[in-house]
């Protein structure tokens, strides 16, 4: 028990001393500030060097001519998600740099934004922390700042949300995982860690493609969803189990 207890400790210490790092570097960077998004941003200006040019990009489709670097979603000619409208736009991902942007006081090292007809429509940060307790703290000041989550989880499993603002989605999720920490004087350390990520939507973007898979689906009855990292789970049946079963009651009838 007492073991238990100085690893907990030691986690927690890690922790904190990891957002305080954090906090330091950004009072010398201040990143940009997502509560304050407009979707007026200019993704090249903000990023300018510091985009990750491999990260939206797959060689073999812009070989064959299925898409075309940064193009959103990857392959829309190889995998049609609206038929011959199946380009939306094009996404744009950082490279990893502390305090890129920040929600609060917590700060992520990677942030991508989703263009639409040359506008921002959507924006996505993600951040690697180290106590699930940084989530739940998250959780807490969205749901002070926009109420009971228009959106949640159906199963034991996700701790996704999702809030509507009035011009804007805001939807969290974090994912578990581990990382190696190696020292030349110790063995190697397996630590548990937290992804999060934060995806703040325009309002009437999300309603349009929502609007689009729902007309495709009465169509062809098969419901296709727009592939990628900036996808609103309420609007995925594979996130949200009552829209699935809707869809399997209308396609059974």
């Amino acid at each position: 028990m007492k073991k238990y207890c100085f690893i907990f400790l030691a986690a927690f210490m890690f922790s904190c001393n990891q957002q305080s790092n954090k906090q330091s570097v950004l009072a010398k960077n201040a990143g940009l500030n997502l509560e304050e998004i407009t979707f007026n941003e200019k993704p090249l200006d903000i990023l300018k060097s510091r985009i990750d040019s491999s990260k939206n990009e797959e060689s073999a489709f812009v070989e064959k001519g299925y898409s075309e670097p940064f193009d959103y979603p990857v392959g829309y000619k190889f995998e049609p998600w609206n038929e011959k409208d199946s380009f939306y736009g094009k996404a744009y991902y950082s490279k990893a740099i502390d305090s890129m942007a920040h929600y609060g006081d917590l700060y992520f090292d990677h942030i991508a934004f989703l263009e639409h007809n040359d506008k921002t429509v959507a924006l996505l940060a993600t951040v690697e922390v180290y106590a699930d307790s940084i989530y739940n703290n998250l959780v807490k000041k969205l749901n002070k700042q926009y109420g009971t989550p228009s959106f949640s989880p159906q199963t034991d499993i996700d701790v996704f949300y999702e809030w509507t603002g009035k011009d804007r989605y805001i939807q969290t999720d974090y994912y578990k995982g581990f990382s190696a920490l190696a020292m030349s004087d110790k063995k190697t350390e397996m630590k548990e860690t937290f992804t999060i990520q934060l995806l703040i939507f325009n309002k009437q973007a999300g309603l349009e493609i929502n609007n689009i898979q729902q007309k495709n689906y009465l169509k062809t009855k098969n419901y296709k969803v727009m592939p990628g990292d900036f996808k609103l789970y309420s609007q995925d049946p594979a996130k949200n189990l009552e829209l699935a079963n809707q869809l399997l009651s209308e396609k059974f009838k």
